[in-house]
């Protein structure tokens, strides 16, 4: 049984252009991390092995 509840972020959609964009995840290094939304500027991915949520350090994507 989970100690804490899942934190819910409030992502916004993510324009078209930026739907493929994949990362390597910060925990497990795999590299199939896909784009699930935004916060502000920054591209939030989700691991597809162990699931977690993050965002690159650097936020050099201007989305308009």
């Amino acid at each position: 049984m989970r100690k804490y509840k899942p934190v819910e972020l409030p992502l916004k959609s993510v324009p078209t252009d930026y739907e493929a964009t994949h990362a390597m995840c910060p925990n497990c290094e795999n590299r199939n991390a896909g784009v699930i939304g935004r916060l502000g500027l920054r591209l939030v991915f989700r691991c597809e092995h162990c699931r977690v949520r993050f965002h690159r350090p650097t936020a050099s994507v201007q989305l308009l």
